[in-house]
């Protein structure tokens, strides 16, 4: 199924609806490497929207880095962004969107909601990007080169000869100096009043110390790529990696670690970005940004409660099914955390389980997905756990997709504890994280061809988060649980505890809630432990908004998915619907149902 071939409107073409099209197993008429423009005839138009945006996506992505480079991290390179942004802006803005076809409007709408929130943050503090994820704080328990970069560069950097070895070296050196970019911003960030509150200074300053006291061979950047140099025949590697480390990054992470340590007389246990300069204002641009839809924040809370109680209430009754009749429904999920059945041992062996098991249902999954989809990828995925070095402010589990296609992609799984990783809860973070979530959806989006190398660039989290939590529910769907009625609870309790997000995000950021009180919520409503919803918390604190994206993004993509159904009647498809979601690319929530409408 060709994206174009699905994003083709009706009353574009005067023809029948695409997806009634595929409902029926009709031929489209566009030919493959057609643009959507002119599929519909957009003509000039739509041909110079195309040119443009394939320039602005060029651009955009050097700025990322990639390849031999790392990103450029410093303000100099942040204000290039800034004005880099107004300009694709401008450029936009002299399009006649009114001449455009009705695809390339989408694509037009696009690109206007990307440009117009990073222009937006790019005049804020803190860190932001093309991924529209904006955090107040460039350097935090979940923020920084430190955390973001040595995976990639020690577990993923080519080393199959000489050559290798030294663009590796290099990537080291590049490493020490994105370590002092970030320092630098720091201290600019702290000259405007933004200090991060103070126990994520404290989470920070830990982790940093972790990688900085580590062996010059024996940590995340250097052992994976040592070991694999050394199966390679390389020589010699071992000790420039090494005098890298000490000579370079080391002191670099000493100057990041007394930045922030000058921080701490003036941080407090403000939680909300409220506390920061303009941080209301903050906050409402980057629940934008991350839902890509209009929510005011206090009308958010209120829908967050709304979802809490209905999910609540199906979760109460596939819990007295199982004779859990007595206490609060998150004490009753908190109980089957303590059950043998789902429980393995406390030991490294035991960790091992959870990962084999975790595998296996991988597997189980994928077996089914010719109930959901017509086009099902195969590209190699495996679970593995989150290196103990940044476990204890790592999320529960997260999914790293792989550039190389000799390389498998990977779902993590947070082992700090084994408790909270009890069986019933795994089978619903691998749908999420893998199979049809994340893993599954990018595997899609590597297999459109068609599929612009603009749309490849630009990132939403409702479109990308929202579909892994739609994910959830479609494996359910389709058969994932059959047999299985408590694993059918632990996907119920995921659905709750992204709904919980929504309220303790906007809690926090907007009504001013206290990290205790967030916590405790969190953990008397979602049945979560309190070690994981203090991690969860901590990451909402540092990045705001973001929380939202999953359950109003999959909210907006069920609500399309009951209008098509309810449009289409029985030639409705849920298979042709989910391929026509992951094959339309990102989009935000409110093109996204421009699209389906126009299907």
């Amino acid at each position: 199924m060709r994206r174009r071939d699905l994003l083709v409107g009706a009353a574009a073409l005067g023809m029948a609806s695409p997806l009634a099209a595929c409902a029926t197993g009709a031929a489209s008429t566009v030919s493959p490497g057609a643009t959507m423009g002119a599929a519909m005839g957009g003509g000039a138009d739509d041909a110079r929207l195309a040119a443009m945006l394939e320039r602005h996506a060029q651009a955009l992505r050097a700025e990322e880095g990639g390849g031999d480079r790392l990103a450029d991290y410093s303000l100099a390179a942040r204000a290039r962004h800034g004005q880099a942004t107004a300009q694709r802006l401008a450029e936009l803005g002299a399009v006649n969107r009114a001449a455009l076809s009705a695809a390339a409007a989408l694509d037009y709408d696009t690109a206007r909601f990307v440009y117009e929130a990073m222009a937006d943050q790019y005049g804020r503090y803190g860190f932001s990007d093309i991924n529209l994820r904006p955090s107040p704080y460039v350097v935090s328990q979940m923020n920084g080169a430190y955390y973001w970069l040595p995976d990639g560069i020690g577990g993923r950097s080519p080393m199959k000869d000489a050559a290798d070895a030294d663009r590796y070296l290099d990537k080291l050196n590049q490493f020490a100096v994105a370590l002092d970019q970030e320092t630098e911003q720091i201290g600019h960030d702290a000259g405007l009043g933004v200090v991060p509150p103070d126990f994520i200074l404290a989470k920070t300053l830990a982790q940093i110390a972790a990688l900085r006291d580590s062996s010059p061979t024996g940590n995340a950047l250097t052992a994976p790529a040592l070991e694999r140099a050394h199966e390679a025949g390389i020589a010699g590697l071992d000790t420039r990696a090494a005098a890298i480390f000490v000579e370079r990054i080391r002191p670099a992470l000493q100057r990041q670690s007394e930045a922030l340590a000058a921080l701490q007389p003036r941080a407090d246990a403000r939680a909300g970005v409220w506390a920061k300069p303009d941080g209301e204002a903050y906050y409402a641009s980057a629940l934008h940004s991350n839902t890509t839809a209009s929510y005011a924040p206090g009308e958010l809370h209120q829908l967050g409660l709304s979802w809490v109680a209905e999910l609540s209430a199906e979760i109460d009754r596939l819990l007295r099914a199982e004779g859990l009749t007595q206490g609060e429904v998150g004490a009753r999920m908190a109980a089957l955390d303590r059950d043998p059945r789902f429980l393995k041992p406390d030991t490294e062996a035991g960790r091992q389980e959870i990962i084999d098991y975790a595998n296996q249902r991988l597997n189980r999954v994928k077996g089914l997905l010719s109930r959901g989809f017509t086009v099902t990828p195969d590209r190699p995925v495996e679970v593995r756990r989150v290196s103990p070095a940044i476990q204890n402010g790592a999320p529960g589990g997260f999914y790293s997709a792989s550039s190389d296609p000799a390389q498998p992609s990977i779902i993590y799984i947070n082992l700090r504890s084994v408790e909270e990783n009890a069986l019933w809860r795994i089978p619903t973070l691998l749908h999420h994280e893998g199979v049809p979530g994340h893993h599954f959806q990018d595997s899609v989006l590597r297999e459109a061809g068609e599929l612009s190398l603009f749309r490849r660039t630009v990132r939403f989290s409702a479109w990308t988060e929202g579909w892994a939590l739609y994910a959830e529910q479609l494996a359910d769907e389709i058969g994932a649980y059959e047999g299985d009625p408590v694993g059918r609870i632990g996907y119920l309790q995921g659905q709750l505890f992204r709904a919980c997000r929504v309220v303790v995000d906007t809690g926090i950021h907007h009504a001013r809630w206290t990290r205790e009180q967030a916590i405790d919520w969190m953990v008397t409503h979602a049945g979560e432990h309190r070690d994981a919803a203090e991690r969860e918390i901590d990451r909402y604190c540092v990045y705001p908004g973001q929380a939202c994206s999953f359950m109003v993004g999959k909210q907006q993509i069920a609500a399309s998915r009951e209008e098509a159904r309810r449009r289409l009647g029985a030639r409705f498809d849920l298979r042709r619907y989910n391929d026509f979601v992951l094959a339309s690319g990102p989009l935000p929530m409110d093109v996204l149902a421009a699209a389906v409408r126009l299907t």
